[in-house]
């Protein structure tokens, strides 16, 4: 948990990246972009997203890149997890319209640097989200994206929150606890069979 977490506005070098100075962005992350991974749904929801906010690809070909709609801002790769870690840490929601997954790490990054997942009901993207930190909408359901990061925008309590998806992340995802966890378990056993 300390490679992904929370990283300050001010030490983004948003223009490395070609995003609008105090632009807000939703972001999404993926190694190959292709249509399971759900590159068309963000052509989709850019379709319907506020123009006041952008969409950030993290992992796109030339060729995706290149053929990007307007309003679509694409990166090949950062060069580090602090970057990656940065463009977490500075979108609205990340988003993850994926068709096929089992349980995405790129869900457990972006709560682990407090910004909330939006993902569809698919395998198990949901599994390591709650209402507290993010929002599950059906396969395919654009409308419902926006409407997602839309109610993520407008919610003036603690769901959501840096602090609230910090905190989950710490106390399910991180490997320190669970590896203590884990010892403790082998131990019981090995006790046991005495």
């Amino acid at each position: 948990m300390t490679a992904f977490c929370p990283k300050e506005p001010s030490s983004f070098n948003i223009d490395k990246y070609a995003i609008p100075a105090n632009k807000k962005y939703v972001l999404g992350v993926a190694g190959t972009w292709t249509k399971d991974k759900g590159l068309y749904d963000f052509y989709q929801l850019r379709k319907i997203l506020s123009k006041d906010i952008g969409i950030v690809l993290v992992g796109v070909s030339d060729k995706i890149s290149d053929n990007l709609p307007a309003g679509i801002i694409g990166i090949k790769r950062t060069e580090s997890i602090h970057e990656l870690s940065l463009l977490y840490s500075n979108a609205i929601a990340f988003i993850n319209p994926t068709w096929a997954d089992t349980y995405p790490t790129t869900n457990l990054e972006s709560i682990a640097c407090g910004t909330p997942v939006i993902t569809y009901r698919t395998g198990g993207s949901p599994e390591s989200v709650n209402q507290s930190i993010g929002l599950v909408v059906e396969q395919g359901d654009i409308e419902g994206l926006n409407n997602a990061i839309m109610e993520i925008i407008n919610c003036t309590n603690t769901r959501f929150k840096q602090s609230t998806c910090r905190d989950y992340a710490l106390k399910n995802f991180d490997k320190e606890t669970h590896f203590k966890e884990y010892f403790e378990i082998y131990n019981n056993l090995i006790s046991s069979k005495r």
